[in-house]
């Protein structure tokens, strides 16, 4: 096996059981990643590891908890109640994963091999909303230490979302990130889930960068076990089966989708690697058809910009931008770029303050590109800039505040949309 695959895979037996260190008490730009290694639990036997809360529908009432196990085993469940089951661990309700099976690995030339590893989806309904929920992974006996997670408010906006894409390269960084947005969910409560806009890794074909990646994503577990929900979004460099095996998605029907968070936000992903037209345009209208103007916020998320910084357009925005337009979408959050940018408000194309602001596009852990800021959509009113960065959305009934965070915790960008009146 190369230095590179064992360097990879070394990281990830390392990272795959590391406690939260709080982002506020260190300066994340200079952290060296070893330091966060507090104990090594590999990804050994049946061990419940590299776990994540996923949101594809509706947040208030139903969740997937998904984990990884090295040997295939024979029996997996999941313990959860609205109570801590204490010491004893003793939670009040159980389900069985409803989807085992091995992620798909593809093999290199022999001598050398790859490890399998197996993914367990538990898919829960009938949740309460606004409630916080305890759950414990077992694994042929094997448990997890308890974690929990919020489900979503049926009525009401009072809550942050947190956006971010392209956490592909640049593994330390990631990491970094990762831990700024656990900081941002333990130092405001309100912080409600994260969306990621695609690109987590360089070649969506192979596991060992899977396996990084998802044992990385548990640097974003708070202190007191609290898991952020992830709302997935395909990139263009997620190619192949993993994906889906990762956040327990069907390859041919959801591909795209919609997280109702309450009754109020709606958030649309949709998937830039996928015709724009044809099934997923007549899905799109449809979809936001239904949603407006019955929600109060309404957003889109898909990896290709439609009005980027960097690069051209999507061969979707002819598609897209219209239904876009259409529906009154309140905001646009896309990645790929590798750079920040907030569009001056766009209606037909034009500027018009009735319009909608796409912002992005990725900063996540990749490398920052220079953003072209002579765009007659960035001029005159929008911003561009690179740096790592997330996206945080802070809902209101009446206004949408959308920061810019970076690494150290200052906000690059601090922009308010007004709720639209129908």
């Amino acid at each position: 096996m190369n230095n590179y695959r064992v360097g990879l895979l070394s990281a990830s037996l390392i990272l795959s059981t590391i406690l939260a260190v709080s982002a506020s008490e260190i300066d994340l730009s200079k952290l060296d990643v070893k330091t966060l290694v507090t104990k090594m639990t590999p990804l050994k036997g049946t061990t419940p590891a590299q776990w994540r809360v996923v949101w594809t529908g509706d947040a208030s009432r139903e969740a997937t908890i998904s984990w990884t196990t090295a040997e295939p085993g024979k029996k997996h469940v999941v313990y959860y109640g609205p109570e801590s089951g204490g010491k004893d661990g003793e939670l009040a309700l159980s389900q069985e994963c409803q989807s085992n099976g091995v992620y798909s690995i593809k093999q290199p030339e022999p001598p050398e091999k790859i490890a399998p590893a197996y993914y367990h989806h538990a898919r829960i309904k009938n949740l309460k909303s606004n409630t916080r929920y305890y759950f414990v992974m077992e694994s042929d006996g094997e448990r997890s230490r308890e974690f929990y997670f919020l489900t979503a408010p049926i009525e009401g906006t009072d809550f942050t979302l947190i956006h971010g894409g392209d956490s592909r390269s640049g593994h330390a960084n990631r990491c970094r990130m990762n831990l700024r947005i656990a900081e941002q969910a333990t130092s405001n409560s309100k912080v409600l889930a994260f969306a990621h806009g695609g690109d987590y890794i360089v070649s969506g074909f192979k596991w060992e960068q899977w396996r990084l990646w998802l044992s990385q994503h548990e640097l974003m577990t708070l202190e007191d076990g609290r898991v952020l929900p992830i709302i997935p979004t395909k990139g263009n460099h997620d190619g192949g089966n993993i994906y889906f095996e990762v956040f327990d998605l069907e390859v041919e029907t959801e591909r795209w989708h919609t997280t109702m968070l309450g009754k109020d936000v709606a958030l649309v992903t949709l998937d830039t690697n996928s015709p724009g037209g044809g099934p997923q345009a007549e899905w799109l209208e449809t979809e936001l058809k239904r949603l407006r103007p019955a929600v109060r916020w309404l957003l889109v998320q898909y990896h290709r910009p439609m009005y980027p910084a960097v690069k051209g357009p999507a061969k979707h925005a002819p598609i897209f931008c219209p239904l876009f337009d259409k529906y009154n979408i309140d905001i646009s959050l896309e990645s790929d770029g590798h750079c920040m940018k907030r569009t001056v408000p766009i209606r037909d194309g034009k500027k018009d303050p009735t319009g909608i602001v796409y912002v992005g596009e990725g900063g996540l852990g990749v490398g920052q590109r220079k953003p072209d800021g002579n765009r007659w959509y960035i001029k005159d009113g929008g911003k561009t800039g690179s740096a790592h960065h997330v996206v945080r959305l802070d809902f209101t009934p009446d206004n949408l505040r959308v920061r810019f965070v970076l690494m150290d915790a200052s906000a690059w960008d601090d922009h308010t949309i007004k709720a639209r009146k129908f």
